[in-house]
């Protein structure tokens, strides 16, 4: 039923039962009155047809017209059209006949004193007819039809009627108590037109206002008529959910509702005209179309808009603009300064507004529904526009609004005059910044950077901070500003600090030409010979920059080795550009593998310290500093660090910020053998690194898919490369991208592929001088396919080759992980007495995956005792329940299974960290009260419990005591 008369009514019941009781009591014979009237498209007209079915279904005789404002100045337009509804549904005898009687009520008395038009069906010569006469021949007709039957006189947009008809319609109006009749007339509120005396006098006729006098009137019911008032108001969210559903004919979407409610605020036409324009456009009610649905402007509204405009007088026209303007910051001062009104302007024009249902009744705003306010703005000229919404920025900004307020006045804007918009706009980018919404920002610095008066070094700090901005969400858009900003600067300390706002992890070499840029304003700097305290602290900067963008040039390196050796043992880290400066000597020192792991641990350690956990860490070179800490696995400072910053950066960080801290949190997470949460970090990560953060920083990218790598995932790692713009120039990203593929040859039982891949990654990283297996263990992976390939040489060279370059690097974790590849290549006993050093060294840590990978291939090897394996492997089952690492499990228990023979009651035994816990809970402890003594967590000493009554086949602590007896006497028989 789209578009019919019911779909509309809804929530019109109470309404219809007030005419319904006028249709009874004229009727009856006791006349009365009825106006609708209710804001611009709620309905009036709809009101009206549904009354008009009513009337006919009811015996009423209906006498309708229709004023409109292209018949304003037709002579007796509206009592035409009332004469004509009635010719077109009575027989011509009955027309005819009231006719004579209405023509005999004139002066002179008969009928033949007005000849008529038409022989047939005669009508009045018009013309003939004076203003005098209209009134008393209405209302001779109107009571000889009344004597026949009941009748509806109705008469829509009455404010548009002429002035003849509306005199006319008043003497029958007064003497509607004698007769059958209902006066239907509708309006709408607020039309200036409603103010004219003789409409007026229509709408009130209980006021007493001029009319016929007592004789012009004979019979008068001395009992006052009935009158009733009808307001329409907007439909509620189940009307609009019912209608969205008729028209669309399927199941809706709550936000597709809620789009469209907001959109038309309930108002019938607009709903109607949205959905019709909505599924015209083939949307359907879903959220994914809801976004479409929000930007419909219907044309029969604007055309609905700018006649009501055109009727209205020019003050309440802007009026109306100044509150479109405003929105929700629009008050009495404000509108009258903008709309350039006084007192009494402002309230004429506010009640005109209000009474047409356009401004809020009880608010001094727009009413609901962004397509009114919209379509307002978009009927104002531009240039009034522009100069309006400058001025509401000025008067905002000096009257204490926030400046995002007064700068969102800007963005509507076509053109931006003077230092004031900018300025404005400027400080709304620090709020937006402030709020941790570097979006907003960035928008608000782009549009000051469109004033044409802006050049020079003004121009260039605004490209500083719109790039400052942009680094959290869009880096390569960040780069381009600042090459475009620094020839605009004066002095060379600007150009530096431009430069220092990049992050450096964001600056790859070819990337806009920064890094020559970087090294012409270094030069510069350094030639300066000053001692200024900042100009010294951003050539730290400056340098720190240079060692992290010349990392893969081996002449470089050893320049930057000997730089980090005259810092001596424990270097200065007060300022930035102190840390800075370390800790990208630290990272070249750590890929080159020419400090030991303890020595690195220690300074990062203290740069930590030193540094707030905050997201804007990720713009400086603290990034490598955690790497670091990774690569020796001594990581726990760092995860609490890194929970403090990721907090930060949920509420204030951009997605650059949350990406580089989940790519710090994903290794952390590896080091530390959480497999499954590192995963997790990954993939959000890559998520955050769409097309406009221009993909992930370089190292960011690196250390994802060495995550990937490691966790089981080489696919991952090959798509997060390959996207990466630098993959085959990047010879880091490049080696990692061959030991993917090798990973997946490997996986295809291609192990001469995988091998091939793997040495070509070697030869990428021993190229550039990164020598540290931790960046990539190449050599290990290349030990085991030349293992599987029955070349034990070959495989136990490439295995002592990383166990020796670990030894020098000094990490425990990372160098038992190396020896359960060389335990596993090595044959005989001594392979067994490697894999028992790769035990003794990951005991000491904290990954317990590597340990139980460690501890499986010891109980695998044959060489190994069958004393020494059962042990093993149990020490393996307890590390996967206390750790819950599901990988491992399966190599486990299928291995503990045939140990056992299969018997019934070894998948029962309790673990010795469940037999404390269950003997501790026995005694009445609570689970706090054994964590503390055991000092682990509640959740793990419930976790052991859960595991226990599993295995004893118990529901609870009550029948703990009893089962522990019994599994006591098992294990003593």
């Amino acid at each position: 039923m789209r578009g019919s008369t019911t779909t509309v009514l809804l929530e019109r019941e109470s309404a219809l039962a007030e005419a319904a009781a006028a249709l009874r009591r004229a009727e009856g014979g006791q006349g009365s009155s009825l106006v609708v009237q209710g804001p611009m498209g709620v309905g009036r007209s709809a009101f009206l047809d549904a009354l008009s079915t009513l009337t006919r279904e009811q015996g009423f005789l209906l006498l309708r017209a229709q004023a409109s404002a292209a018949e304003e100045w037709f002579r007796l337009g509206v009592v035409r059209q009332l004469v004509d509804s009635l010719r077109a549904v009575v027989p011509p005898e009955d027309f005819v006949g009231w006719l004579r009687k209405a023509a005999a009520s004139l002066p002179g008395g008969t009928w033949t004193a007005i000849p008529t038009d038409d022989p047939v069906t005669p009508l009045p010569p018009w013309s003939a007819l004076t203003w005098q006469q209209v009134p008393r021949w209405l209302a001779g007709l109107l009571g000889s039809i009344t004597e026949a039957r009941p009748v509806v006189l109705m008469v829509d947009d009455l404010q548009w009627a002429d002035t003849e008809s509306l005199q006319a319609l008043a003497l029958p109006l007064a003497q509607r108590a004698r007769w059958p009749i209902l006066f239907v007339f509708s309006v709408l509120p607020g039309d200036v037109r409603g103010n004219q005396q003789h409409v007026r006098d229509l709408l009130t006729p209980w006021l007493g206002a001029p009319g016929p006098s007592a004789a012009e009137v004979p019979h008068a019911c001395a009992r006052p008529p009935h009158h009733r008032t009808l307001e329409l108001s907007a439909l509620g969210a189940d009307s609009i959910r019912l209608l969205v559903e008729q028209t669309f004919r399927e199941p809706t979407d709550a936000v597709f509702v809620e789009t469209v409610s907001a959109r038309s605020g309930g108002n019938p036409l607009l709903l109607r005209t949205v959905l019709d324009e909505a599924h015209y456009l083939r949307l359907r009610p879903t959220a994914a179309h809801a976004a479409v649905a929000a930007t419909l402007r219907p044309e029969r509204v604007r055309q609905r808009l700018e006649a009501f405009f055109r009727s209205q007088p020019d003050h309440v026209r802007r009026a109306a603009h100044a509150l479109t303007v405003l929105g929700t910051a629009a008050d009495a001062p404000f509108v009258a300064h903008l709309a350039e009104l006084d007192d009494l302007g402002l309230t004429e024009s506010i009640d005109v507004l209000r009474r047409a249902g356009l401004v809020d009744p009880r608010h001094f705003r727009l009413t609901a529904g962004t397509v009114l306010r919209d379509l307002l703005e978009e009927s104002m000229p531009a240039e009034e526009r522009t100069a309006m919404r400058g001025v509401a920025a000025e008067l905002l900004h000096r009257t204490g609004h926030p400046a995002e307020l007064a700068a969102e006045q800007l963005m509507g804007a076509i053109s931006l005059h003077g230092p004031e918009a900018v300025r404005i706009l400027r400080t709304a980018a620090d709020s937006a910044l402030r709020r941790g919404s570097p979006r907003d920002a960035a928008r608000y610095l782009r549009r000051a950077l469109l004033d044409p008066s802006l050049s020079g070094r003004d121009r260039a700090l605004l490209l500083i901070d719109l790039a400052t901005a942009e680094r959290s969400f869009a880096t390569a858009a960040s780069l381009r500003h600042v090459v475009e900003a620094v020839p605009l600067l004066d002095s060379v300390r600007e150009r530096a600090d431009a430069i220092a706002r990049l992050g450096p992890l964001q600056m790859d070499p070819p990337a806009f030409r920064i890094d020559t840029i970087r090294a012409a304003v270094a030069e510069e700097l350094g030639h300066a010979g000053t001692e200024d305290w900042v100009e010294r602290e951003l050539a730290l900067r400056l340098e720190a920059r240079e060692h992290i963008l010349s990392a893969q040039d081996p002449e470089h390196i050893q320049r930057a080795l000997r730089r980090f050796r005259a810092l001596g043992p424990s270097p200065r880290l007060a300022t930035t550009g102190e840390r800075e400066l370390v800790t990208s000597l630290m990272h070249i020192a750590f890929v080159a593998n020419t400090v030991p792991a303890e020595q690195l641990t220690g300074l990062c350690t203290r740069l930590l310290e030193q540094e707030p956990p905050t997201p804007e860490h990720v713009h400086t070179t603290v990034p490598l500093a955690v790497n670091i800490l990774a690569g020796t696995g001594q990581v726990e400072g760092a995860a609490n660090w890194l929970r403090e910053a990721n907090r930060l950066a949920q509420r204030r960080g951009g997605d650059v910020e949350q990406a580089v801290i989940h790519c710090e949190q994903a290794l952390v997470a590896l080091a530390d053998g959480q497999r499954a949460y590192a995963q997790e970090k990954i993939i959000q990560a890559d998520a955050l690194a769409g097309p406009e953060t221009s993909g992930l920083p370089t190292v960011c990218a690196a250390v994802l898919a060495i995550v990937a790598m490691n966790t089981g995932r080489p696919e991952l790692a090959e798509q997060i490369l390959t996207q990466h713009q630098l993959h085959t120039e990047n010879q880091h990203l490049a080696a990692l991208l061959h030991a993917a593929r090798g990973s997946l040859a490997a996986r295809r039982d291609e192990p001469r592929t995988a091998l091939d891949h793997f040495r070509t990654a070697g030869r990428h990283t021993e190229r550039i001088g990164w020598l540290n297996p931790v960046v990539l263990p190449w050599s290990s992976c290349v030990a085991l396919m030349h293992h599987r390939l029955g070349e034990p040489e070959e495989a136990l060279a490439a295995a002592e080759l990383e166990v020796g370059r670990y030894r020098a690097w000094g990490s425990d974790s990372w160098l038992g992980r190396s020896l359960i590849v060389l335990g596993r290549v090595t044959p005989g006993r001594r392979g067994t007495e490697v894999l028992e050093e790769a035990v003794a060294l990951l005991e000491k840590g904290n990954n317990a995956y590597d340990l139980c990978r460690a501890l499986y291939a010891l109980a695998t090897r044959p060489e190994t005792g069958r004393s020494r394996s059962s042990s093993a492997l149990e020490r393996a089952q307890q590390l996967i329940e206390e750790h819950d690492i599901p990988e491992p499990a399966a190599w486990i228990r299928g291995k503990q299974a045939k140990k056992a023979g299969k018997s019934g009651t070894s998948g029962n035994r309790l673990t010795p960290s469940e037999r404390k816990v269950t003997r501790l809970a026995a005694t009445g402890l609570s689970n706090s009260e054994i964590s503390s003594q055991l000092g682990t967590s509640s959740r793990m000493v419930e976790k052991h419990l859960t595991n226990a009554y599993r295995k004893l086949g118990i529901r609870g602590r009550p029948e703990l005591r009893p089962a522990l007896k019994k599994l006591d006497g098992e294990q003593r028989s």
